[in-house]
């Protein structure tokens, strides 16, 4: 029973850790200065919705290396 008592404390405490974590200095800094994508994707990406953004980025990739499959295959 303490083991249990314990493993749950323990999880809460990270789990509030985590949750109040604040980015520190440098961590600010890198991502204000991370560069832009170098290609526009055929649709826009949206940052507030990271299911949307995966995708949008999932198909960008696909269509670039489609794109490049057929560069590679010309004769």
């Amino acid at each position: 029973m303490k083991t249990f008592l314990l493993l749950v404390l323990t999880v809460t405490a990270l789990f509030i850790w985590q949750r109040n974590g604040k980015p520190t200095a440098t961590e600010t800094k890198a991502t204000r200065e991370m560069p832009a994508a170098t290609s526009s994707p055929a649709r826009p990406t949206s940052d507030h919705n990271w299911a949307k953004h995966s995708l949008d980025r999932a198909h960008a990739v696909a269509d670039q290396m489609r794109k490049s499959g057929e560069e590679n295959h010309l004769p």
